[in-house]
């Protein structure tokens, strides 16, 4: 059987290296790493592009030839593959559910969002902008800033008297979702009003196999 992930330094392949860590604690590797760099142009190589990811993007994990890319179906099918029997992710039944949920969401609705609010969070970011540009990129990042706390609360929330999504269980919907924490902590939001988000973003980046994730 042969596994490898492909990966770029300070990506969202950080994603998939935080479920890979969780995944291999304790154990033999699962995949060999293959570092790829936009800067050089790999991704964007024919042999790439027809053999690895026709988008030119990471993360992707190749398994036995065959490849499959977008972190949230990296997660959900390392969870399947690996993560049962490692009790880092659920049966078949409702919590499977509720976890493939919870990773789904992440990277449609919660990533969605944080990208426009990254477009706008450098107010000052042109000198060269018209005050009229300049209103009109604060409004969006004012309602870019509403959307992002409408999502949070709906993580504060889900969190309400519980140590990780699913309950008392850790699982990769935890890992997967956490890995985004470290990408806003660089636009500069805000998550301190979030007490529950706050405490469970320091309990999962607290675990050893996620310490040294980047």
């Amino acid at each position: 059987m042969s596994l490898k992930f492909y990966f770029a330094p300070w990506s969202t392949a950080g994603i998939t290296e935080a479920v890979l860590n969780e995944l291999e604690r304790g154990q033999s590797k699962l995949a060999e790493r293959i570092e790829v760099s936009f800067k050089n142009g790999d991704t964007r190589k024919q042999e790439y592009l027809d053999n690895v990811n026709p988008n030119g993007l990471v993360p992707v994990i190749v398994h036995d030839g065959v490849s499959i890319w977008e972190s949230a179906a990296i997660t959900i099918y390392l969870g399947d593959l690996y993560g049962v029997e490692r009790k880092l992710y659920p049966e078949p039944g409702p919590r499977r559910g509720e976890a493939m949920k919870w990773i789904v969401w992440s990277n449609v609705s919660l990533a969605t969002q944080i990208g426009r609010y990254g477009e706008f969070v450098n107010l000052d970011s042109s000198k060269d902008q018209t005050e009229a540009e300049k209103q009109n990129k604060k409004m969006n990042y004012e309602a870019a800033s509403k959307e992002m706390d409408k999502l949070f609360g709906i993580l504060d929330n889900a969190l309400k008297g519980k140590d990780y999504l699913l309950g008392d269980m850790y699982t990769l919907a935890d890992t997967h979702i956490w890995s985004f924490m470290g990408y806003l902590d660089m636009l500069k939001y805000d998550r301190e009003k979030f007490a529950n988000v706050k405490a469970w973003t320091e309990r999962v980046g607290a675990r050893p196999a996620l310490k040294d994730v980047k």
